[in-house]
């Protein structure tokens, strides 16, 4: 299970601990609100594009496109598992 938040996320864990939390918080907030970044802005507080560049930075480092099922879903395993992993 290591291997696979590794293969997905390990280039996130190259980033300052706050950009790469601020990252991973607005994906899942994007998650909650159904992948509409205007709902997930509101409940992060901060501009709409915001969620959008941050989106796009986590495509960048993981080579995922959340457009596509299978990357958006490969993501979503692997943050998971960084939720379980002691």
């Amino acid at each position: 299970m290591a291997k696979i938040r590794s293969s997905v996320l390990g280039r996130l864990d190259g980033l300052p601990n706050e950009e790469r939390a601020t990252l991973l918080d607005t994906f899942q907030a994007w998650l909650r609100a159904g992948g509409s970044a205007n709902q997930a802005a509101a409940t992060i507080f901060c501009h709409p594009n915001t969620v959008r560049h941050r989106l796009r930075r986590i495509e960048e480092l993981t080579g995922r496109l959340l457009s596509r099922p299978t990357d958006l879903a490969e993501l979503c395993l692997a943050l998971e598992v960084q939720r379980r992993l002691p």
